[in-house]
């Protein structure tokens, strides 16, 4: 037998041949019933992403030693991250650049990716740790679940010394307080032979 759910009134009503209510209650057919996701919440009162963001892609513009380039890092923030990108941290895990330093007043972010770019995203703040060659990027609001996010960061100049250059990328919820999330390394690779014998992207 074939029942079917039906709203009438406020009462909640299954029909085979007829209908037979169950009580004041509103709810939408069954097939068509989606619950919110809400965010993560620890027992400490932590919030965490449902579903992470994503490092994607990371490029520069300039690939040799000593130039002045822009590096470009793109996230991913699923629909179902169920809470906003407040921030994120570039960290320098590997590589030979002790004075690698970010001109941080040119930072930018936005929407989309570095080929096709989209709205600017509004930053908070933007500081650099230079002890754990640590760069931080606030955004002012939190960015939306479902975006893709493309930072662009400015170095006063490239490394000094040839070779792969890898940036740990951690992302971090809205809230007070929060659980971090690491999502990638961006792998750059500089080189120190002429010019013509080496990618420019």
């Amino acid at each position: 037998m074939l029942l079917t759910v039906h709203r009438v009134g406020q009462a909640l009503c299954l029909s085979a041949t007829g209908l037979i209510c169950f009580g004041a209650v509103s709810l939408l057919p069954l097939s068509r019933i989606t619950l919110p996701v809400a965010a993560v919440e620890l027992a400490d009162g932590t919030v965490a992403f449902v579903n992470p963001p994503r490092l994607t892609a990371a490029s520069t513009t300039r690939n040799g030693v000593d130039e002045n380039a822009t590096y470009y890092l793109t996230l991913d923030l699923p629909a179902e991250a169920s809470v906003g990108l407040q921030r994120v941290t570039i960290r320098l895990s590997e590589g030979r650049a002790p004075l690698l330093r970010f001109n941080l007043g040119a930072t930018t972010a936005f929407e989309g990716t570095r080929y096709a770019r989209g709205a600017t995203l509004p930053l908070a703040a933007v500081t650099e740790d230079r002890d754990s060659q640590t760069v931080t990027i606030e955004f002012d609001p939190a960015v939306a679940p479902g975006r893709t996010v493309t930072l662009a960061l400015r170095p006063n100049r490239n490394p000094h010394v040839g070779g792969v250059y890898l940036f740990e990328v951690t992302a971090y919820p809205a809230g007070e307080r929060v659980q971090s999330y690491f999502s990638g390394y961006a792998r750059l690779q500089f080189y120190e032979n002429d010019r013509d014998n080496y990618p420019f992207f």
